[in-house]
């Protein structure tokens, strides 16, 4: 009986992601190479952050301790993005913060892909 519970916790656990790792093995997973990432502290106030680069994009990933709080944070995801292609997308607890700023993904695929994989492990 143990072992099942054990099992199922395990289960459950998988299904919600943690911290930033959990997306930054999701990239990985999905073909994208994510690199550099380091911890930035609240670089989104309220929120547990991390940044670095995938493929060629930077991006910054912060955990907050709600998704109030995280929709509150969304404008100053936007404020990281300055003049740049970007995008700012919460997802829950979850705030990613996506930009191009040499221009290395004219068509947006590469950034949408990464969207999408953020997307699909943050619910």
């Amino acid at each position: 009986m143990r072992h099942k519970g054990v099992a199922l916790g395990a289960l459950l656990l998988a299904g919600c992601s943690s911290n930033a790792d959990d997306v930054l093995d999701a990239w990985k997973a999905a073909g994208e190479s994510p690199s550099g990432f380091t911890d930035v502290g609240e670089k989104l106030p309220g929120g547990k952050c991390q940044a670095g680069k995938v493929s060629g994009l930077e991006a910054t990933v912060c955990l907050f301790d709600g998704a109030e709080q995280a929709k509150k944070a969304e404008e100053a995801g936007w404020a990281l993005i300055g003049d740049a292609v970007g995008s700012t997308v919460v997802s829950g607890k979850w705030v990613l913060v996506v930009a191009d700023p040499r221009k290395e993904d004219p068509s947006g695929r590469r950034m949408n892909a990464l969207v999408k994989t953020y997307q699909r492990k943050t619910r």
